[in-house]
């Protein structure tokens, strides 16, 4: 009897041995040790499979990186604002256009600004003598350009000149043989002598009431051209009578 159960076990050990082996050779395994006389087994596959799961575990860093970098697209990699704030950095230019100042001359009392130039376009607004307006451009059929108080249009260039005075002397000359005596009256103390027939135009001198002055021309834009004392300009008609 004792015989029959040592046979029995070993047959069972060699049964679970072939089993083993044979599952083990299914699975592809290299080898298995088996201690026979211990309760704990120790194999080959146990000790990869525990190595296999630590690499597994932390990946390095190259792997690391590489995924971050293929996964990223590259339109995140590269700021679609780069080229706006490129273009908005470059200085804008900006044109400046110079303007010659310009003097009305050689009229009674004004010039006409009109909206084309020819002498039939229609009127935009008279321009007083001695007004000064800003030169633009050259225009056709002998006009200017011009800007005049916030207006904008043409002038007979004949009547414009850059120099204020240059019609003084064509009067002066006109009007020698006629000329005659005044004196400054109706002011409360003076009155104004100036270089362009306006009561805008730039003041040369004071004449004191009272004061005996040379006329030279009848009145334009309700002006006088006299002499005062050597000094030649423009004064208001309305405060000279006959000495």
């Amino acid at each position: 009897m004792e015989n029959f159960m040592k046979m029995k076990r070993v047959i069972t050990y060699l049964f679970c041995l072939f089993a083993v082996m044979f599952a083990m050779s299914a699975c592809g395994s290299k080898s298995i040790t088996i201690k026979l006389g211990g309760d704990n087994k120790t194999t080959e596959e146990d000790s990869d499979e525990k190595e296999s799961t630590e690499d597994e575990s932390v990946p390095t860093v190259e792997e690391s990186t590489v995924d971050k970098t293929s996964t990223m697209p590259v339109s995140e990699q590269v700021p679609q604002t780069t080229q706006v704030q490129t273009q908005a950095a470059e200085p804008a230019t900006a044109m400046t256009q110079v303007l010659t100042t310009l003097y009305v001359v050689n009229c009674n009392e004004s010039i006409t600004l009109r909206t084309a130039d020819s002498t039939s376009a229609k009127e935009i607004r008279q321009i007083p003598l001695g007004a000064a307006v800003s030169f633009m451009e050259n225009a056709a059929n002998g006009f200017y350009k011009v800007s005049y108080n916030g207006s904008t249009g043409y002038a007979l260039a004949s009547y414009l000149s850059v120099d204020p005075y240059n019609h003084y002397v064509a009067s002066t000359t006109a009007a020698t043989d006629t000329s005659w005596t005044g004196k400054v009256v109706r002011c409360n103390e003076f009155i104004t002598l100036r270089k362009t027939p306006s009561t805008k135009g730039e003041e040369i001198t004071k004449i004191p009431l009272g004061a005996i002055v040379t006329v030279y021309s009848g009145a334009d834009n309700g002006f006088y051209y006299i002499n005062y004392d050597g000094i030649e300009g423009y004064a208001l008609a309305s405060y000279i009578d006959t000495y």
